[in-house]
C-alpha cells in the first residue's frame, strides 16, 4: 500500500500514515531489528498493511519521495475546521465536541483493505 506520513515521533520511533485506500490511518513503530529510516511529515511511503484487531499496522516501510506533501496534515486539519488550539484548550470550561452523525455511520462500513497476513 502507499501512504503519506502525517505525524512522527523520533523519540518513540512511531509514525501515523494516511493510506491511499482512504480507509483508517495506519500506525508504524520501527522495530529494533529494522534499519534506520528517517521519516518526516509529508514523506510518501510504501508498506505492507497488517490488521491487529481494529488497528491498521504499517510494516516494511520504504521511502518513495521525501517531502512529497509536507503540508498535508495542516491542510487536512484546516479542511476539518480544527484550529491550532494548544493541547488542553477548552478543558477548563468543559467543552465537549460531538462527532458528526455521518462519521458514526461511516465507521460501520468497512473500507476495502489490501491486507497482508503473516
Amino acid at each position: 500500500m502507499f501512504g503519506i506520513v502525517l505525524w512522527r515521533d523520533d523519540r518513540l520511533n512511531k509514525a501515523v500514515i494516511w493510506c491511499d485506500d482512504q480507509g483508517d490511518l495506519a500506525f508504524y513503530t520501527r522495530k529494533a531489528s529494522e534499519d534506520f529510516l528517517e521519516l518526516n511529515p509529508g514523506d510518501w511511503v510504501e508498506f505492507k498493511l497488517k490488521l491487529n484487531g481494529n488497528c491498521r499496522i504499517a510494516e516494511n516501510l520504504a521511502l518513495l519521495l521525501e517531502q512529497g506533501s509536507p503540508d498535508l496534515a495542516d491542510r487536512l486539519c484546516a479542511a476539518a475546521g480544527c484550529g491550532a488550539e494548544p493541547a488542553g484548550a477548552g478543558q477548563e470550561n468543559g467543552t465537549v465536541v460531538p462527532f458528526p452523525q455521518h462519521s458514526v455511520k461511516k465507521r460501520r462500513i468497512a473500507a476495502p483493505l489490501h491486507v497482508s497476513r503473516g
